[in-house]
């Protein structure tokens, strides 16, 4: 199916369930309920946590799984892992411009705000479902942010770098400006003494087995080069793709991880795949999860912790680290 062919579905999709939600309200929404933005002051040893893809599963997709419980439990097990800061890749909700499923996640997320604990988020391609109130929406949850589409976020000697991998919804204009500042910030990175190593998030994956989806050629030929020049980035991390996996090209580690309760993607097995150098070995359907990253003298150590489909306690599924990059 072509981008455009998709993105047609997407956007009728979402019109059919806004209006759905809209004729079945019967009571006021609540209002807005935002992120902080304050991250406490940066110790070593100090953590933060990544997810990705936390929408809820629609009613137009009544043959994909419905994973609310899930969802609620990851929820609460981020909030118990007290994290300096939460980073969202995207996909926060199935339709951006629905107020009513802003509101649902509003309340699960409600532990993570009550627990203090900052985050910040890349745009993902849901957020622009149904027009431009999606982003309005999204930005109503992060005002820390400014209504800015990329941006960059110190935690001690690293910088989480944002970016909005939506490229058919932004102007050329919008994707040139986006193209100059990554490129310019990453060069400035490399030469700040104060940077020891540089995350770069976004929603749309370059690498990914999906069944579902497929590798994203302009995120190939865009975001990963610079990445691979600068010599600080450690990683690129993405979702869109409802499943995990982690990858090495040229030396950074590119991970997949939008297992934050939306409808999971089957992966390709065998000699379908399209890259057969996934390194984490697991079925083809796999857990909900979240990362949580440490900072450490030496680097990043990163724990992924995984949750199965009706199980309510999260428990580690992989390990990796990223040494600083000098």
């Amino acid at each position: 199916m072509t981008r455009g062919a998709r993105r047609a579905i997407s956007t009728f999709a979402a019109l059919c369930a806004g209006a759905l939600l809209s004729a079945s309200a019967c009571a006021p929404l609540p209002p807005a309920r935002s992120f902080s933005g304050k991250i406490e002051a940066f110790h070593e040893g100090g953590r933060f946590a990544v997810v990705g893809d936390t929408q809820r599963t629609s009613w137009l997709e009544f043959w994909r799984e419905s994973n609310d419980a899930e969802r609620e439990v990851l929820a609460h097990a981020i909030a118990a892992s007290h994290p300096a800061l939460l980073a969202i890749t995207g996909d926060l909700v199935f339709d951006g411009s629905s107020a009513a499923q802003w509101a649902l996640l509003d309340a699960t997320c409600a532990p993570i705000r009550d627990a203090g604990i900052p985050a910040f988020a890349a745009l993902g391609n849901h957020e622009y479902w149904g027009g431009k109130s999606g982003p309005e929406h999204f930005f109503e949850r992060f005002p820390h942010l400014e209504n800015k589409h990329y941006y960059a976020v110190a935690y001690g000697p690293l910088r989480l770098v944002f970016l909005d991998s939506n490229i058919t919804e932004q102007t050329p204009a919008a994707w040139e400006a986006q193209r100059a500042w990554y490129e310019t910030t990453l060069a400035d990175l490399d030469v700040d003494p104060e940077v020891r190593g540089v995350l770069v998030l976004q929603h749309h994956p370059p690498y990914t087995n999906s069944t579902v989806t497929s590798d994203e050629l302009y995120v190939q030929q865009v975001i990963v080069p610079p990445l691979l020049r600068a010599k600080k980035t450690l990683a690129l991390l993405s979702g869109h793709v409802h499943s995990y996996e982690r990858f090495v090209r040229g030396g950074k580690m590119f991970v997949v991880s939008g297992g934050g309760g939306g409808p999971r993607a089957r992966l390709a097995e065998g000699s379908d795949r399209r890259h057969p150098d996934d390194l984490f070995i697991g079925p083809p359907i796999r857990s909900f999860h979240f990362t949580v990253f440490t900072v450490t003298a030496t680097g990043l150590d990163a724990e992924v912790m995984g949750l199965p489909k009706g199980g309510a306690i999260v428990a580690p599924i992989d390990h990796f680290t990223l040494p600083w990059a000098l």
